[in-house]
């Protein structure tokens, strides 16, 4: 599967699922499905984001269609192999793609990192240490004055 053949699946599944629950999206938010930074997509895409951007709530855009992707993915004619390998195409491709952060942000951005809960505890001590050290450096410099 080619990544706009991925794309293509997905954004079509997505229609559907917003024309089934009578949520249908308009042209400017169809054609947001497709944008992306470095790859292919359709040639009125940019116009289109300029307008969204101008026109359209970001945030709600989003909720509503990762909603649209969870409730079709709910649905008992649902196909999760190509669902799957469709994201894993697009996410393989290394573009960035809007429809991935639409579907799930978490495909898109990096997993945060997490520190273990004894690393705050190495940090208090080392900050305690470097006192006690420059305290008695202190002590020892007054000594050796006198």
């Amino acid at each position: 599967m080619t990544t706009r053949e991925a794309k293509e699946l997905l954004i079509a599944q997505i229609v559907a699922e917003a024309d089934r629950e009578n949520q249908p999206l308009d042209g400017i938010e169809r054609r947001m499905l497709y944008f992306n930074e470095t790859g292919w997509m359709p040639a009125d895409t940019w116009e289109a984001n300029e307008a969204f951007e101008r026109d359209y709530e970001e945030d709600g855009y989003e909720r509503r269609v990762a909603q649209l992707s969870a409730s079709l993915q709910q649905r008992p004619e649902y196909d999760a192999e190509s669902w799957n390998q469709a994201l894993r195409t697009l996410i393989l491709s290394g573009e960035d793609h809007y429809l991935l952060v639409l579907i799930d942000p978490s495909l898109q951005e990096p997993a945060p990192t997490t520190r273990p809960r004894h690393d705050f505890i190495k940090l208090v001590l080392a900050a305690i240490a470097c006192i006690l050290l420059m305290f008695l450096a202190i002590l020892a410099y007054q000594r050796f004055v006198s």
